[in-house]
């Protein structure tokens, strides 16, 4: 059997379409046929139903698909590990994250990292909204914040430090808070993300316990960035992490509200599908962002 066609099979599967899976493999929508047509013969199952407007596994298909995909991804890798523990790492490397995070944070460590491994293709997703990971065939993602429970693997990278801030100019039309109780009364800018909109936030109080402040606000969006724009702008308070302000707090264009009320912190993590081995890749990236952020910590 040909890994490479039973590979292909896996990525028709999680898209629903060949000529999607074609075009993500750069190659022709007949090669693509030709590849399930081996697999196909090879194994003596039939994988699909193909209609001219669905494609739709067949119980068999299903079956290799809920076996095949780990063993398949171990066999590779293992693959890989054994024959080329010294060789130059090649393929390509999907990462997904936060538009934000991926500009502001993320891309300089990528831009190393390319310049230590320059056979290796590197793809960078930026999305504020977290997509399926093996759906979209991402090797791991960095995401902020409180993970949900999910079957992805998750390693701590770093705390991830927040701040209250709004600009001179809201604070000169509508003044500052000076508690918790003054806060509700505020215009907070608020951001939504897929399992909601965030108008709960968290704050340390002054006897040191975590509590959950409901914020109201006129202004909300699904960027982090159109946050930050919108807080230059006026619109209100908001809420950041830290490194994602630090330039503006540092010149005065935002400043620091409720400093004695902390946001609770938050984490930095790579997440990425659960796998008893991972893809050599994948390994060193991940070794990469934990000696980084472990040296600004």
């Amino acid at each position: 059997m040909n890994t490479e066609d039973f590979q292909f099979f896996i990525r028709v599967a999680d898209l629903g379409s060949i000529s999607k899976a074609a075009q993500d493999a750069n190659i022709s929508v007949s090669v693509a046929s030709q590849k399930l047509q081996r697999l196909e013969q090879s194994l003596q199952l039939r994988l699909f139903h193909r209609t001219t407007r669905k494609l739709t596994l067949t119980e068999e298909g299903k079956i290799v698909l809920e076996h095949g995909r780990g063993w398949i991804n171990d066999f590779v890798h293992l693959q890989q590990a054994l024959t080329s523990p010294n060789q130059a790492l090649t393929g390509t490397l999907r990462i997904s994250t936060s538009a934000t995070f991926g500009t502001q944070v993320l891309m300089p460590v990528i831009a190393r990292f390319s310049h230590l491994h320059p056979e290796l293709k590197i793809y960078l997703d930026l999305n504020d909204q977290n997509i399926d990971l093996i759906q979209q065939g991402m090797d791991l993602a960095i995401r902020i914040g409180q993970l949900k429970s999910s079957s992805l693997i998750a390693k701590r990278l770093s705390t991830n430090p927040r701040v209250l801030c709004a600009s001179p100019n809201y604070l000169e039309k509508y003044g500052q808070p000076h508690s918790l109780a003054e806060l509700k009364l505020h215009r907070c800018i608020l951001q939504q993300h897929g399992q909601g909109l965030t108008n709960h936030w968290h704050l340390v109080n002054a006897e040191g316990k975590v509590e959950q402040v409901h914020v109201e606000g006129y202004f909300a969006t699904n960027s982090g960035e159109g946050v930050r724009q919108a807080a230059l702008a006026g619109l209100g308070i908001s809420n950041h992490s830290i490194w994602h302000v630090a330039d503006e707090l540092a010149t005065g264009k935002l400043v620091q509200i409720l400093p004695e009320f902390p946001v609770e912190a938050t984490a930095i993590y790579a997440v990425f599908p659960h796998r008893q081995l991972i893809a050599p890749k994948v390994q060193h990236f991940l070794d990469y962002l934990i000696d980084y952020f472990q040296q600004r910590e």
